[in-house]
C-alpha cells in the first residue's frame, strides 16, 4: 500500500505522475510496503522534500547494494528528482 501526503506550500516537491514513476521503480528493488511523505525542516519551513519509506529483507550488504542501484537508477531516470527524493530503509526481520 503506497500513501501520500502533500503540502500546499511545499517548494520543493514533486508532482504526482513524476512520483507515481519513482514509486513503481521502487517496488522493481523493494518487496516490502512503501510509503510516501513530505518533509521539512523547522528552521527552513519553505524547504521540503519527499521521503520513500521502503522496507527491505536481506543482509545488510545486500540492503547496501540495493540502496545504491536505488539511487543510480533514480538519477538515470528521474534527474530533476534528485535533489528532492530520499529514501529511507527500515530492515525486515
Amino acid at each position: 500500500m503506497t500513501s501520500i501526503a502533500a503540502e500546499k506550500n511545499a517548494r520543493r516537491t514533486i508532482s504526482n505522475p513524476l512520483l507515481s514513476e519513482i514509486v513503481r521503480m521502487s517496488r522493481e528493488l523493494f518487496s516490502g510496503p512503501i510509503s510516501v511523505e513530505v518533509m521539512s525542516d523547522p528552521d527552513a519551513p519553505g524547504e521540503s522534500w519527499t521521503v520513500l519509506n521502503v522496507e527491505s529483507d536481506g543482509a545488510p550488504k545486500e540492503i547496501i547494494k540495493t540502496q545504491c542501484e536505488w539511487h543510480e537508477r533514480l538519477a538515470r531516470q528521474f534527474p530533476d528528482a534528485v535533489s528532492t527524493v530520499r529514501l529511507s530503509i527500515a530492515p525486515r526481520a
